[in-house]
């Protein structure tokens, strides 16, 4: 399908005149749009009690640089009505003063769904993490060399391509525990998206791995992964649903663990969750057993540091990347 996208700039605007625009883009029929100003997001970055752990330093850098403009960005079905909204719009640019506008800048771009939901496709490459694994997209070709390990993943809609700091860090240090972990290893993934972080410690060794995210979509693209990457349902087991608050989830996944526990946890979320999941680690883990925890901002570090501290974990290893931390505990 065929769209209009619509960028609508202005200049030097006051909060009035965003509302004014706001108010006769509504009159025109438009539903809905996506507007910018550069002074709200620096204030909502230098918000402490913004939850923004994955704020960008490319959106901070942006915020920072950018002048007083409001940008609205929407777009209009390539049929009669859009025509009609877009001439009136045209007709609003070249004339703004008539809304009470001191300026006011129009750009218009035909755009396709297709190509929003396939462009991105193209920066994603075959690359490697650690030592062995090199992730691979489901739809480039790759023929791994000696010793390498290719992991397919197909994202769809979930977290983890690998890509991100958190990921690979905590892959990293997922290779470096199974290379010391006697072979049958048993994994849980605790907020899995993917399953990348789970299939990649079958692949590297482990025997079998629980994967459980709290979206379904997440729960099921894990396992469409890992049957891509030929692993048996017998070894990959996904679950979805909500850990804290799901007694019956929290129960079944402690009976897919064997009598002794999990050998290895696996936590890529944020610092606030992995906190608030922290009491389960102990429970659900064998004796000797590790948790890694990755998604943590560094100003968040000593926070969760003390919180797993506090309950017996002894951190073991950490590694750091672009303001990013992963911290290997154990038992």
């Amino acid at each position: 399908m065929i769209w209009q996208e619509v960028k609508l700039y202005l200049l030097g605007a006051s909060s009035v005149g965003a509302e004014m625009l706001a108010a006769e883009l509504l009159r025109l029929g438009v539903a809905g749009w996506q507007q910018q100003s550069a002074s709200e997001l620096r204030n909502y970055l230098q918000d402490e009690s913004s939850p923004f752990d994955y704020a960008a330093a490319e959106l901070q850098s942006a915020a920072e640089a950018a002048d007083d403009t409001v940008a609205f960005t929407l777009y209009l079905a390539d049929d009669e009505q859009g025509a009609q909204i877009l001439a009136a719009l045209q007709r609003l640019a070249a004339a703004p003063e008539t809304l009470g506008l001191q300026s006011l800048r129009m750009q218009v771009n035909r755009r396709s769904s297709e190509e929003w939901e396939d462009n991105w496709k193209q920066y994603y490459k075959p690359f490697k993490v650690g030592s062995r694994l090199v992730v691979c997209p489901s739809w480039e070709e790759y023929a791994p060399q000696a010793g390498e390990l290719l992991l397919r993943i197909e994202p769809g809609g979930s977290f983890g391509t690998g890509q991100h700091q958190t990921t690979r860090l905590c892959l990293e240090l997922l290779e470096s525990c199974l290379a010391e972990q006697p072979a049958g290893a048993k994994l849980l993934d605790l907020g899995c998206g993917t399953g990348i972080l789970s299939i990649g410690g079958l692949l590297l060794g482990a025997k079998s791995a629980v994967a459980v995210d709290i979206e379904e979509h997440s729960a099921k693209a894990a396992a469409e992964n890992a049957a891509l990457n030929e692993l048996p349902p017998e070894r990959y087991l996904t679950l979805w649903g909500n850990i804290l608050t799901d007694e019956a989830l929290l129960a079944q996944v402690r009976a897919c663990a064997p009598a002794s526990g999990y050998d290895i946890i696996v936590v890529n979320i944020v610092a606030d969750v992995i906190m608030a999941m922290s009491p389960l680690f102990a429970q659900l883990l064998a004796g000797q057993g590790q948790v890694i925890c990755s998604g943590i901002i560094e100003n968040r570090r000593a926070e969760v540091l003390q919180t797993l501290q506090a309950l017996g974990l002894r951190l073991q290893a950490e590694r750091q990347d672009g303001g990013w931390c992963s911290m290997l505990f154990a038992l």
